[in-house]
């Protein structure tokens, strides 16, 4: 618990630095990395407590792997997930993300490969490999935010128990 509130604090943190309608293009370019980092860090950690971040780091509205989501939706849906995982790792691949930006828009979209590993020790199932990930951050108002998630996967391993014999 204490981890994901010094994580959620830096996330929050760096979301309200400065005014983000008032940051440069590298600037928002920098923080768009940053936030999609801290991303993955946050939802890496083995506890629900991810959830409580949904109404600091997303926009009112969020499109979320192409559907249009509430961001009580989006807590309800973080939730399943992570109650189907309890244990989560995300990492960007090395040396695969990629920021762009609209600087007129004030939207900065994040691109990576991230490699995964998830599993429920309960159920005795684990699951890896790896995927796209595309996180979109809006600079226009007083904080960024996130604006839509999304991605597919590459490939992925499934094991029917935590040992890989299934």
């Amino acid at each position: 618990m204490a981890n994901f509130r010094a994580l959620l604090i830096g996330a929050v943190a760096i979301m309200a630095v400065s005014p983000s309608y008032a940051v440069s293009p590298q600037e928002m370019k920098e923080r768009t990395a940053f936030i999609a980092d801290r991303y993955l860090q946050i939802w890496s950690s083995s506890n629900v407590s991810p959830v409580a971040g949904v109404p600091y780091m997303y926009g009112r509205t969020v499109l979320f792997y192409g559907k249009p989501y509430t961001q009580a939706d989006l807590q309800a849906e973080k939730q399943r997930a992570i109650s189907q995982w309890p244990v989560r790792h995300y990492a960007h691949r090395p040396g695969t993300l990629r920021v762009i930006c609209n600087t007129a828009a004030r939207k900065c979209a994040a691109r990576s490969t991230i490699d995964f590993t998830v599993a429920n020790p309960k159920r005795g199932t684990r699951k890896s490999g790896s995927a796209k990930f595309d996180l979109g951050v809006s600079f226009a108002g007083p904080h960024p935010v996130i604006l839509y998630e999304g991605g597919s996967l590459n490939r992925r391993r499934s094991y029917e128990n935590a040992e890989g014999n299934g």
